[in-house]
Order: C-alpha cells, then sequence, then structure tokens
C-alpha cells in the first residue's frame, strides 16, 4: 500500500510544481518596464522623393506612434513595442516590407528584417523570405528559439515556419511596382523603455527589380540595423549595400561610446561619409536614431525620409523632407 501512496504524493507534488511554474511563466505584469518615466520611440517608412509627401503613410505613422506611445507608459518592453511597430507597418500596405514589400527582377517578392535587444545584444534576422508574413515576427522568432542569428532563403523560410513563423500564399502580397528609384519604403523602429532598455528592428522588400537572392542592409546586424544598451539604437533605409560596406548602424554607436559624439553628431557623420563615397548617385539613404536619454536623430541625404516620434513628454510627430508636425 505504501507505493502507490508515494506515487500519488510525488504526482501531486509534481502538478502542484508544474501549476506554479506555468503560473509565474505568465504573469506579464511582472515583465513590465516601470524603472524611470522616461520612453523614447522613432520610426521611419524609407526615404522619399521630393515633391511627394504621402500623406496617407504620415497619417498612419501618427496613429501607429500614438498606439505605441500608450504602450510604452504602460510599461511594454522596447523589444516588444519595436515587434508591434515594425508587424503593423508590414501589415499596412503601404510601404515596402511585408504585404507592400516590391517584386524582383523575375516578379516575385523577397523579404528581409531583422531585431535587436539592446539589453543583451541578442539578435535575429530572416532574408529571402518568399512567403512569410511578418518578416520581423520571424526574425524575432530567430532570435528567442534557435541558437542562430540569420536565416535565409527556402530552408531558413522552412525553419522559420517550424518555430511559428506564419505563411501566406503570393497572392496576398500587392506586388506594387515601385518605379522610383529614390524611394525606398523600407520601415524600422528605434525604441527606449521605461526599464531604461533599447531595442531597433527593421523589415524590407529591397529594391525593385532586384536580382533575385539580393540582401541589403536591413537583416545585417551593425549595417542596417543596431542595438545597445547605454549608447543607441538605429534603424537605416536606403542604398543597401553601402550600408553594409561603411557597417553604418554600428559605425554610430562607436562613435558614440568611443568617440565621445551625442547621437545627432554621429549619425550625420555615417550619413555624410557615405553619401560622400558614393558620389552623386550612390551611398544615399537616411538613419533614425534613439539614445539612452531619448534624444532623437533623423539625417538622410535623400530629398526626404518618411519618419516619426514620440516620447514621454512629447505628442506624435511625423515628417517627410524638412517639417515634423
Amino acid at each position: 500500500m505504501k507505493l502507490p501512496q508515494f506515487s500519488a504524493l510525488i504526482l501531486a507534488s509534481l502538478t502542484l510544481f508544474a501549476f506554479s511554474s506555468s503560473s509565474a511563466e505568465t504573469k506579464p505584469a511582472d515583465k513590465k518596464c516601470k524603472a524611470q518615466k522616461e520612453f523614447a520611440i522613432i520610426l521611419h517608412g524609407g526615404t522619399a522623393r521630393a515633391g511627394k509627401v504621402p500623406a496617407e503613410r504620415l497619417d498612419f505613422m501618427r496613429n501607429l506612434l500614438a498606439d505605441m506611445k500608450k504602450n510604452l507608459k504602460q510599461g511594454d518592453s522596447a523589444l516588444d513595442v519595436v515587434e508591434a511597430s515594425v508587424m503593423a507597418m508590414e501589415d499596412s500596405g503601404l510601404f515596402n516590407a511585408g504585404k507592400a514589400a516590391v517584386n524582383n527582377a523575375a516578379g516575385f517578392v523577397e523579404t528581409d528584417a531583422a531585431i535587436m535587444d539592446g539589453k543583451t545584444q541578442n539578435t535575429g534576422a530572416v532574408a529571402s523570405m518568399r512567403f512569410v508574413k511578418n518578416p520581423i515576427r520571424a526574425a524575432r522568432l530567430v532570435m528567442d528559439k534557435t541558437r542562430h542569428v540569420m536565416m535565409v532563403g527556402d530552408r531558413g523560410e522552412q525553419a522559420v515556419t517550424n518555430i511559428g513563423a506564419q505563411t501566406v500564399k503570393a497572392d496576398y502580397f500587392i506586388n506594387n511596382p515601385h518605379n522610383e528609384p529614390n524611394e525606398h519604403g523600407t520601415v524600422g523602429a528605434a525604441v527606449l523603455d521605461r526599464c531604461g532598455n533599447l531595442a531597433a528592428g527593421t523589415s524590407t522588400g529591397g529594391y525593385d527589380a532586384k536580382i533575385p537572392g539580393r540582401v541589403g542592409d536591413s537583416p545585417v546586424i551593425g549595417a542596417g540595423t543596431f542595438a545597445k544598451n547605454g549608447v543607441v539604437a538605429a534603424s537605416a533605409t536606403g542604398h543597401g549595400e553601402y550600408f553594409i560596406r561603411f557597417n553604418a548602424t554600428a559605425s554610430i554607436a562607436a562613435r558614440m561610446e568611443y568617440g565621445d559624439m551625442d547621437v545627432s553628431a554621429a549619425t550625420k557623420a555615417v550619413i555624410d561619409q557615405m553619401a560622400k563615397a558614393g558620389g552623386k548617385k550612390n551611398g544615399r539613404g537616411g538613419i533614425i536614431a534613439v539614445d539612452s536619454q531619448g534624444n532623437f536623430a533623423y539625417p538622410f541625404s535623400t530629398p526626404g525620409m518618411v519618419r516619426g516620434f514620440a516620447r514621454y513628454d512629447m505628442d506624435p510627430q511625423v515628417g517627410v523632407f524638412e517639417e515634423m508636425n
């Protein structure tokens, strides 16, 4: 009789332990960031041609910033807000990312994305995804559920699908040909939360009519996406080959951390360096960045860049060219 009683006792104990562990894992309040009142978010929706003001994109971005400001105020993490912001832009059909990603030269979509946690320096990225609905979500899954950083191509797509990335059919994508060589609707976010943590993410469909298999800077950590606590979170858009060659977003962090430059000076220096190297036509683009004190930078060498920001003490502001309103 003693053996069954002992077994029952062990089973009851294990059940209680499992329930306690499960309950501990499902307390979102424990993960809320409320250590400080300060928080900040800055978004971009890609570069823009002179004379064209995409009002619909700006309205969307202003509303999105208002929603994300509420989330940050209530204590959502920088990483979660980056993912949510970029997913919303991917789903909107207004930018060259997710649903409205442009076709490559062979007539089909290939998307790239990356996300980075400034607290841990953990990161995830995907490239050349054909049927993933939200590349930024797939990048987060790579970071959270694998021991790797980047998954690419059809085998990488199968891998992220196996761990939870949602896929769609080819007709989900709008497939608008963006016949505007100076406009790249890449999207990105850089966030400071109330725990003082930084995070960044970027998502894109790349160049219109790009060679199939081409990967730009967006999923390359240190090129199109970078975040490091106490320093900066940054996301880029534009001529990706140059952002890769100049290690653009990591260079901003290095200039700030080791060169004693502030976020505005460091970000502008990188943009100017690439523009100078690219001559009249190449090396152009823009970068959004936020530092650990909530200061913003958003320099660009193109005629315009769709961007917007909000902070604990500031309502959402958006703009394309020089104006912010």
